[in-house]
């Protein structure tokens, strides 16, 4: 198991929830530190493969890869008016998120992905009685989102934005795809200094750094609600659901992957009551149609 095991670690340390909050880690450096094999292909380095899907699931829930579960999507809507609204979904996983809001909010659903096997998946996986409202795709060649201009009524993402440097041109992409006056809502994390370095998967946005970007792409009437008292909820949670899944994921995954997990995320407790981390929940609002060279 040598080296399944050593493949699966180097997953880890792309996991958004974990370990490369760390400010002395990157990819190799964990690899290294520990006498594993070098980094080798991305397939190597990319957790995002069909082959964890176990793995996501038994940490977050059927078709999640995110915390909080069913109680985080709720909350991250919480007092906005979504029912029977046109949405975008900006990284959808494995569609879980947009399951859950097609059938409790009779939704209808266009998310975008830059996996393709996600897209099948997610298309394979959605219940017959919302085929009608849901579909998935993946951004085209050059990187933009193909769904037409100002035809959506809001656009959300969950845990993902983390993973994008450069946010601006994904930002635009997405105030042209709403309606004027539509919402655009993100679940994310923010940190008192903003850090970014290309060495590392994970962005530390700060608030001031996301409300500025959000402004260059053309948004306004910005809004951030600090979730983090609930995460802290969600974190101990997630441990606690780690603890009973230990068989599960020592046999399948390798004993050293659990101990980084459960180690990680009790760093990640520590830093939400110490606001290190900050869970944010961001509205804002397409006022204007506003005129950009893509």
């Amino acid at each position: 198991m040598g080296e399944k095991n050593d493949r699966y670690l180097m997953r880890a340390a792309y996991y958004g929830e974990f370990l490369l909050d760390k400010d002395d880690r990157n990819i190799e450096d964990v690899c290294h530190k520990r006498g594993k094999i070098k980094v080798s292909s991305d397939k190597d380095v990319n957790p995002y493969q069909p082959d964890n899907i176990p793995l996501f699931e038994v940490l977050y829930g059927k078709h999640l890869i995110s915390l909080g579960g069913f109680s985080a999507i709720d909350n991250m809507f919480s007092g906005l008016s979504i029912q029977n609204k046109k949405a975008l979904d900006i990284g959808f996983g494995l569609g879980g998120v947009a399951f859950y809001l097609a059938e409790k909010y009779q939704m209808h659903i266009c998310g975008v992905e830059i996996h393709e096997w996600m897209a099948q998946h997610a298309k394979e996986q959605t219940p017959e009685q919302l085929r009608n409202r849901l579909d998935f795709c993946v951004y085209d060649q050059q990187g933009n989102i193909s769904f037409a201009e100002n035809g959506f009524d809001l656009a959300y993402s969950k845990g993902v934005l983390n993973h994008v440097h450069d946010k601006l041109p994904l930002f635009k992409n997405i105030y042209f795809r709403l309606k004027k006056d539509g919402y655009f809502v993100i679940a994310d994390w923010v940190y008192p200094e903003m850090e970014k370095f290309k060495s590392r998967p994970l962005v530390k946005e700060s608030e001031n750094s996301y409300i500025e970007v959000l402004q260059k792409a053309g948004f306004s009437d910005i809004k951030l609600r600090n979730d983090s008292k609930l995460f802290i909820t969600y974190v101990e949670l997630f441990l606690n659901n780690l603890a009973i899944q230990r068989h599960f994921i020592e046999r399948n995954f390798g004993k050293e992957l659990f101990t980084t997990i459960q180690k990680d995320h009790i760093t990640m407790l520590e830093d939400i009551k110490q606001g290190q981390k900050i869970a944010v929940r961001i509205v804002v609002q397409k006022k204007y149609t506003t005129v950009f060279n893509l």
